[in-house]
């Protein structure tokens, strides 16, 4: 531990942290380094503000085994407003960053610096990877250090513009790369995104959250209409609903920024309305117009800023009546293959759209130095109802998983009195109504417990051969004449069913037909039938050719039990002589084209709905102008 007194007020000073270089003068805020056994005085730095952080000065903290302490404290600008940063040190020597970002901590230690990384080569969705992980450019920025307390690493500079990289990697991991003055190879700084009971600092050491109380009831500076700020700890930016004025709220009072044209109507959700979803209860706090421009059509949408303190900030995109519900995710838990698809958590999203995506109207608070005209780059990848949205600018890209919502979910989560617009056209996330998966998955189901049933009905069935009957034909019998008669001998069917009659006869080039009559020898009750079975053969200037076939088949249905003579009669063409047929009966013998029809209308119902869903994908498709028709 040094000690000693700051060589420009005389207050003490001591330097606690073993790895700190410099120390902040409680005082007179006084930048002390240390010179040798000596103090020097490094100039003055401005003293920290109050703002929405639950940290102080030199709490502790501890993530699984490892202990640190919050030893230093910068604010840094970039003219939006301060955001906090607290110098780390852990029990065991390693140094490192803590920095706050919209409510999320991220906890970095000090990795070394990095050979080869230019800033210009690190643009807002660039992927690289580096220490072992696969990272996503979030944002690339930079601010000056305008405030400092504490113990610190390194002197500071208030005049001196620093530039990083933020990038995130699956799992939560969080790299920055400080690029210092941007004269430099980048030291890496390498942690996880955490959120405050992560941390580890005891409820004890955190200070209560400062509320910005001028903000709640300010005044527009420009119409001096009443302005009710439901996020004013958070908010850097205000578009008055009175009169369009955008207002910067990040230095904790008001300033008129410029005169904005107002949305042509007012928005669906109240500014103010509070709604329940997810399971979380949203207040809506600001609205947006975006649209793009295709092909010289302007498509607009509107996009609803909602804010929970516990859950921070999410969104409600409406266009033509459809809603999305958007969560913030972070570009790194996100594979992406541009204008081909993306992938999250196993599931792969399909590209649909690039477009240039401007602002048109603002009204309510926002968390980011929001403005009329500003552009964007918006990509969509869809995989119905869910979504991957990316937005990016110059200097970031923030991405968003979405999910279709229908109208009275939103208009029931919100309580609102009227109905919401009806929907229009097909939106690129809307669930297929005509999706043909139920209907395949029904479909299997029927036919399995269908083909079950005509296997244990096969199983069951006697198919007992009872007759089977020779003919030859007198050489004098005429075609159809009682000469072609023939009667068999008696013979007993046991159990009512499908008989099969079979005729079989070795036909060439000419053909045999046989009247058949199953004669019932109690009742004298007769069932007929009738076969014919052809085969003609030959050859011409193509080749050998043959039609026809020597048997054929025929089931007589329901026949019920008795003692049976089967009277035929056979037709035919030319002489009788050397003509001869055998009929054989089968008793009890299930009948395949009842199963075969039933299987067919089976497949009606999905068939059907493939077709429509096929349509309501191709009309989607269409308005695409990256993807093509997806599967159903």
């Amino acid at each position: 531990m040094t000690q000693g007194n700051c060589p420009s007020c005389g207050a003490p000073v001591e330097f606690t942290a073993g790895t700190a270089l410099v120390v902040v003068c409680g005082y007179c805020q006084t930048v002390v380094a240390k010179k040798g056994l000596n103090l020097e005085a490094h100039g003055k730095i401005g003293a920290i503000v109050d703002t929405d952080s639950p940290l102080q000065l030199n709490a502790d903290g501890r993530i699984g085994r490892d202990r640190y302490r919050l030893v230093g404290h910068l604010q840094k600008d970039h003219g939006a407003g301060p955001w906090d940063e607290w110098y780390v040190e852990f029990d065991d020597g390693r140094t490192g960053w803590l920095s706050e970002s919209e409510g999320a901590f991220h906890l970095m230690v000090a990795d070394g610096a990095e050979l080869g990384l230019d800033l210009d080569d690190m643009p807002p969705g660039h992927r690289f990877s580096l220490r072992g992980h696969r990272l996503v450019v979030e944002e690339r920025g930079h601010g000056r250090v305008v405030a400092a307390a504490g113990q610190l690493p390194n002197d500071v500079d208030p005049t001196a513009e620093g530039y990083y990289v933020d990038a995130t990697g699956p799992k939560g991991v969080f790299v920055s790369l400080d690029y210092g003055t941007a004269t430099a190879d980048p030291e890496v700084y390498v942690g996880r995104k955490l959120k405050l009971e992560e941390l580890g600092i005891s409820p004890d050491q955190l200070r209560p959250r400062v509320k910005k109380v001028s903000l709640q009831q300010a005044r527009c500076t420009n119409c001096n209409g009443a302005l009710e700020l439901r996020a004013p700890d958070q908010t850097k930016r205000v578009a008055c609903p009175y009169c369009g004025a955008l207002l910067d709220a990040s230095q904790g009072k008001l300033a008129f920024l410029q005169l904005l044209e107002k949305p042509d109507h007012a928005p669906l959700l109240p500014l103010g309305a509070r709604g329940k979803l997810d399971g979380v209860e949203w207040i809506c706090i600001g609205f947006l117009v975006r649209s793009c421009t295709v092909e010289g059509v302007r498509y607009p949408w509107e996009e609803y800023l909602l804010f929970n303190r516990a859950r921070g900030f999410t969104w409600l995109m409406q266009s033509n009546g459809h809603w999305v519900y958007l969560k913030p995710v972070d570009a790194g838990e996100v594979a992406v293959a541009q204008g081909v698809a993306a992938h999250l958590e196993g599931k792969r999203y399909r590209a649909f759209q690039s477009v240039t995506a401007v602002t048109e109207a603002v009204l309510g608070e926002f968390y980011w130095e929001v403005q009329a005209g500003e552009y964007a780059q918006a990509e969509e990848y869809v995989a119905a109802p869910y979504s991957v949205n990316v937005d990016t600018t110059d200097n970031e890209v923030t991405y968003t998983l979405g999910e279709y919502l229908e109208p009275e979910r939103v208009r029931e989560a919100f309580n609102l009195e009227e109905a919401l617009p009806e929907r229009y056209g097909i939106a690129p996330s809307q669930p297929n109504p005509h999706s043909s998966a139920p209907a395949w998955k029904w479909t299997g189901v029927w036919a399995a417990a269908l083909l079950a049933i005509f296997l244990l009905v096969n199983l069951r069935a006697a198919k007992e051969t009872v007759l089977v009957q020779n003919v030859t034909l007198a050489p004098d019998a005429m075609s159809g004449s009682p000469a072609a008669m023939n009667f068999s001998e008696p013979f007993e069917i046991r159990k009512k069913g499908n008989v099969r009659a079979e005729l079989a006869s070795d036909v060439n080039n000419s053909w045999v037909g046989v009247q058949g009559d199953l004669v019932n020898e109690a009742t004298g009750e007769t069932i007929s039938f009738y076969e014919e079975v052809s085969y003609y053969s030959g050859s011409d200037s193509d080749g050998s050719w043959s039609e026809g076939g020597r048997s054929e088949e025929e089931f007589l249905s329901a026949v019920d039990p008795g003692r049976y003579v089967l009277r035929t009669t056979a037709v035919f063409d030319g002489p009788a002589q050397g003509r001869s047929y055998r009929v054989t009966l089968v008793s009890d013998t299930p009948r395949g084209s009842w199963f075969c029809c039933a299987f067919f209308l089976l497949f009606i119902g999905p068939l059907l709905a493939f077709f429509r869903s096929s349509s309501f994908e191709s009309s989607r498709w269409a308005e695409s102008n990256l993807g093509s028709s997806s599967d159903d």
